[in-house]
């Protein structure tokens, strides 16, 4: 079973909120349908406003009009809208059906990560490669379906997962939570660059350590970790640069050499780039807050 909703039946779950707004993420409805009708059009204009209608396609295939271009939403993809708006979705007549899990959200936040997203992608994203958005809607349907008492945090939560997974997409990045989780090759150069920051790494180095050649090897380290593995080098030597000014009493010409760094000059102008301080203020806890260890991330 790929999806946690195929366990369920069919169905649609809609929420009222009896504190008013509250929430900037809540869920209005979620549902699990399947039309064949041709009858079947939604216009983004004749209905209220003020939230974001997603609609991924299991099976069958839906068309999307936005504006004057027109989108097919075949299996693997889904559209993403903004109501109000000059839209509309709809059963073509060449279809025959179409089968699709489907969420209504409403709140502020929504609707800017839906309006950036379709900034960035176009309103129909594909799927085929990435599937971790549309499992957490699964998830989301099942937990509704099996769970009268999910309350509107939690559900929210689940909202904000899903939404951060779409950015995640816009990014053109896979979905990693661990390194233990990267594919082999990948994994063995991280662990060269976490071994060996210290050292002067060539991407040649890197490459060799993955077993792949430069260009593949480059292409697929962005793509599981949304850095370039330059950028991955830079950003290990700065969090263990960060360590270092911290916890020790070492100069910063001297902690820039223990990090890779050949030019404290250099290192410097890395550091206040990526951390938005310079290592003496870091040091100072000026600007930044102090923490036992800092985490840069993409």
């Amino acid at each position: 079973m790929l999806f946690p909703h195929e366990a369920c039946e069919r169905s649609s779950f809609g929420f009222k909120y009896m504190s008013g707004a509250g929430l900037p993420v809540r869920l209005i409805n979620i549902g699990w349908d399947r039309v064949t009708s041709e009858a079947y059009r939604w216009h983004g204009l004749q209905r209220g406003g003020g939230y974001v209608v997603f609609q991924y396609t299991l099976n069958g295939k839906g068309m999307l009009r936005d504006g004057e271009k027109e989108y097919a939403v075949p299996k693997e993809t889904g559209f993403l809208t903004v109501v109000p708006g000059d839209q509309e979705y709809y059963l073509p007549e060449d279809a025959g059906e179409w089968e699709f899990l489907y969420v209504v959200v409403h709140g502020v936040d929504a609707i800017n990560h839906a309006t950036e997203i379709i900034r960035q992608m176009g309103p129909v994203l594909s799927f085929r490669e990435q599937q971790e958005p549309v499992k957490t809607l699964s998830r989301l349907y099942a937990e509704v379906y099996g769970n009268p008492q999910l309350d509107k945090f939690t559900i929210s939560a689940r909202l904000y997962e899903w939404l951060m997974g779409l950015h995640r997409i816009t990014e053109g990045r896979d979905i990693v939570r661990e390194t233990e989780e990267l594919p082999g090759p990948i994994r063995a150069a991280v662990k060269l660059i976490k071994g060996s920051y210290m050292k002067d790494l060539a991407i040649e180095d890197l490459a060799e350590a993955a077993g792949l050649t430069k260009f593949h090897f480059c292409r697929q380290f962005h793509k599981k970790t949304g850095l370039k593995p330059s950028q991955y080098l830079r950003k290990i030597r700065v969090e263990q640069a960060a360590w270092l000014l911290r916890h020790t009493d070492k100069t910063v010409e001297t902690v820039a050499r223990d990090c890779g760094f050949v030019y404290a000059n250099y290192f410097i102008k890395v550091f206040r780039l990526l951390v938005g301080a310079t290592p003496i203020e870091y040091r100072a806890g000026k600007k930044v807050d102090p923490v036992y260890f800092l985490r840069v991330e993409p």
